[in-house]
């Protein structure tokens, strides 16, 4: 550091030294300036290429940063592959943020969203003939405010082609479809914001918050592609930093379960989400789980209406349970639907065996 005509000053006391930088350097304002300097002087290629050990720091990451790592590993697991893109694009809306000193014209503002880089990415994939696409990306977005710009973290996914593995067992493998991104969403949702719940939006799907803002979408994607390509699906999710809940470890069950499968009638108007919630918060010790296994619409079921399955497993953990304990519980459920959203159980058999 004297070497560039600095003024050092040695204070053993504190294991540390006093630099006083000269007046014609005004580019050393801060201490990584020096050590930038100290590693000029010593000279780069001096530095080893492995690391070293070092001393592993004791703060806890910030919540934003543990629910992205939280995320990326779950999506990860779903076999999608991460893409990293910059973070600037054309003007979206009136929120977007102009760049004082862009890059390009075409490349003048800060994203609002992740798909539309995604988007470019598939093409790129398409124009160097790979059809089979499957990727997710982590980043900010920006947004115009009174401050000048706020941003979020989003994470995003765009999938095409194949969604498993070409097979001798098979002649095509399946492509991924409408209901495949549904799941995709679904589980970015548990993953990012699992306050919010999947509903549907026309031809596509969005997550909405409890209270009431819509922190995700899924559904088809417009893209420049090639005859040969596959259809384009995309999801984008907000990630909540709020912390995660400990994940609790349940033993395997020892005791058989027992199944109920019914039918019921609902109307056009009515969620399945809302029976659902009725079966699970009236289902009691015994009611395992709750699954919502078709819809059927058609002759004989009335016009507005729809025939919807449903399957209940209850189990007991210390014991078999009995038919009769089963039938109890049953009733029980039928009669909470009853009475809070006027739902009757449908003869077995009324309904032909069609699924949507």
């Amino acid at each position: 550091l004297v070497a560039i005509g600095a003024t050092v000053v040695a204070k053993p006391e504190d294991r540390r030294i006093a630099v006083d930088v000269p007046g014609w350097r005004p580019d050393l304002v801060g201490e990584i300036d020096l050590i930038e300097e100290v590693a000029r002087l010593h000279g780069y290629g001096e530095f080893p290429s492995e690391l070293r050990s070092y001393r592993v720091g004791s703060g806890a990451d910030a919540p934003i940063e543990r629910a992205v790592d939280h995320v990326r590993r779950g999506l990860v697991a779903e076999g999608l592959l991460e893409a990293v893109t910059l973070p600037v694009g054309p003007q979206e809306d009136e929120q977007s943020v102009a760049l004082l000193n862009p890059l390009s014209s075409a490349d003048a503002w800060l994203r609002r969203r992740l798909l539309p880089g995604l988007v470019r990415q598939a093409e790129l994939n398409w124009a160097r003939q790979s059809r089979d696409i499957r990727l997710f990306e982590i980043g900010t977005v920006f947004a115009r405010s009174s401050r000048g710009a706020d941003e979020e973290r989003h994470a995003a996914g765009v999938v095409s082609g194949a969604r498993v593995p070409a097979h001798w067992t098979a002649a095509e493998p399946p492509v991924w479809d409408e209901w495949d991104i549904k799941g995709l969403l679904e589980t970015a949702v548990a993953l990012a914001n699992p306050d919010a719940s999947v509903q549907v939006d026309g031809t596509a799907w969005i997550a909405r918050h409890p209270d009431g803002t819509v922190v995700g979408w899924a559904g088809a994607l417009e893209a420049d592609s090639p005859p040969w390509a596959a259809p384009l699906y995309g999801f984008e999710v907000r990630i909540d930093p709020a912390p995660r809940p400990a994940p609790r470890f349940h033993p395997l069950p020892a005791t058989p379960a027992a199944e109920r499968v019914f039918a019921l009638l609902l109307p056009d108007g009515l969620e399945v989400a809302r029976v659902d919630e009725v079966l699970r918060r009236t289902g009691g010790a015994l009611l395992e789980s709750v699954e919502i296994v078709s819809q059927y619409r058609g002759d004989p079921v009335p016009a507005g209406h729809r025939s919807v399955a449903v399957r209940l497993i209850f189990r007991a953990p210390d014991r078999t349970l009995r038919d009769a304990e089963v039938d109890a519980a049953e009733q029980r459920l039928l009669g909470a639907l009853r009475s809070e959203l006027n739902l009757q159980r449908r003869e077995a058999g009324a309904v032909p065996d069609v699924q949507e």
